[in-house]
């Protein structure tokens, strides 16, 4: 077992050249590795660059559906379109073949689990796609949630004001003071000895996946 308690920040709904980069300075002053779940429809010419900066630097690309809508209810032939999109277009302009997958609103159904071959995660959530919460808040429900092992969800690309850069700031030097390694999710499931298997139909929020007992 690795000495160190390992988290893994990931970031959805982008890239976006402005937004992403400020997240991606933000990584490169810690050094620190993450995973980036892109929605498909932004992967393309006038995303390249930044996607090239973000495979450059280290960090992860992960599978966040073709667009933003809810997967739940789509027939398995409109769910199997959207993940082959878009890891077509991840393949193309990262070069690399996504493991994982977030599903749009962490909404999931049989339907989507039994049509989607990846991992599925979820996450610890900040509150970072509701504009008025801060840099403070945000840091602070992360810090507040964390432990060994955990994903945490946030967003790169929001509607402004969007915090989320300045909340690394408090994030990331905090958890580090408090014995905690960033990787990303390949690592965590690796350092951790979990298989990457997407025949386990369960969205982990945490390495190992939590097992959530229900008291009758």
């Amino acid at each position: 077992m690795p000495a160190n308690k390992l988290v893994a920040l990931t970031f959805d709904d982008g890239p976006d050249n402005v937004l992403t980069a400020r997240v991606l300075d933000k990584l490169d002053k810690y050094n620190v590795k993450a995973t980036f779940m892109v929605v498909g429809q932004r992967v393309n010419d006038s995303t390249a660059a930044i996607i090239r900066r973000m495979v450059n630097s280290g960090h992860e690309i992960g599978n966040h559906s073709w667009s933003y809508s809810g997967m739940a209810n789509m027939s398995p032939d409109q769910i199997r379109k959207s993940i082959a999109d878009t890891n077509a277009v991840i393949q193309k302009y990262a070069g690399t073949t996504p493991k994982f997958f977030r599903p749009p609103n962490l909404e999931t159904s049989p339907t989507l689990f039994n049509n989607v071959d990846l991992v599925f995660v979820g996450g610890l959530t900040a509150n970072d796609w509701i504009p008025s919460t801060t840099a403070e808040q945000r840091a602070a429900a992360v810090i507040n949630g964390v432990r060994d092992g955990t994903i945490i969800l946030l967003h790169d690309v929001q509607p402004e004001p969007h915090p989320t850069p300045e909340a690394l700031d408090i994030i990331i030097p905090t958890l580090k003071s408090r014995g905690y390694e960033f990787v990303t999710l390949t690592e965590l499931f690796t350092l951790k000895g979990v298989p990457i298997d997407p025949s386990v139909k369960r969205m982990y929020n945490s390495v190992p996946l939590e097992h959530h007992h229900h008291h009758h």
